[in-house]
């Protein structure tokens, strides 16, 4: 029976470095050696983009460089015994870089998949409307990454807490203040502009015409005051229907 891979771009053979001792781990298919530990530094790029992982550039060509795998997302690639501590700087910015590339390629996926609205945009309507809703759905997107945070930062969750479940964390945090930074703006904006006051600015020039234009129609009519009186009431009626 042959011998499974154990990680992504691994063949079945093992590493060919004698030692002493002689290594147990599988090589790259093809390269002869395993990754990151044995592999000659002429090979280290077709290693790394065949297994998607990267070797820690420290001390990188010299006798005492280091083998060990980088923190995904570094950049040189360094790993937690060369800069990429948690906690670190770089270990930070690493983990912003991983966000962003998630970030990236789901909204590739999601561009794909709904191509054809993004070519047949809808129409804006009232720009300063639009603002607004704008705000409620990122003030809604904060909520919900706040939940996450809390659910993931929970005492029990940290406690038995493994590698990944850091990893997911620490970019959730990074979406939450993002979220906060941008529900932030936009509301400083909508200050700024002073938009809910020129809403309610339009929605009474629009009430007033609408008014003058029943009292025209009414009035053509033939109807008594009784009459048009009533038909304004039901007119409002409907009108609180409608905004509700």
């Amino acid at each position: 029976m042959p011998v499974q891979s154990i990680w992504p771009g691994e063949g079945p053979l093992l590493c060919s470095h004698t030692g002493p001792p002689p290594c147990t781990k599988h090589e790259v298919d093809g390269l002869g050696f395993c990754f990151p530990w044995h592999l000659p530094d002429d090979l280290v790029d077709e290693a790394e983009a065949a297994t998607g992982r990267r070797r820690c550039r420290y001390g990188f060509g010299q006798s005492g460089a280091c083998h060990n795998l980088a923190v995904s997302g570094t950049d040189p690639p360094r790993c937690k015994n060369h800069g990429a501590n948690q906690g670190g700087v770089i270990s930070k910015q690493a983990a912003t870089r991983v966000v962003e590339a998630r970030v990236t390629d789901r909204m590739a996926e999601i561009m794909g998949e709904h191509g054809d609205r993004l070519l047949r945009p809808r129409q804006i309507g009232n720009p300063l409307a639009e603002l607004l809703d704008l705000a409620g759905e990122i003030a809604e997107w904060k909520d919900i990454l706040r939940g996450v945070v809390s659910y993931l930062a929970s005492r029990d969750r940290i406690r038995f807490a493994h590698d990944r479940v850091g990893e997911q964390l620490r970019a959730e945090v990074i979406l939450y203040e993002r979220a906060i930074e941008r529900l932030a703006k936009i509301l400083i904006d909508i200050a700024k502009l002073g938009i809910e006051a020129r809403l309610a600015q339009i929605e009474e020039h629009q009430v007033a015409m609408v008014d003058r234009a029943l009292t025209a129609a009414l009035t053509a009519s033939g109807m008594d005051l009784t009459a048009q009186h009533k038909a304004r009431q039901v007119l409002r009626r409907e009108l609180v229907k409608a905004a509700s």
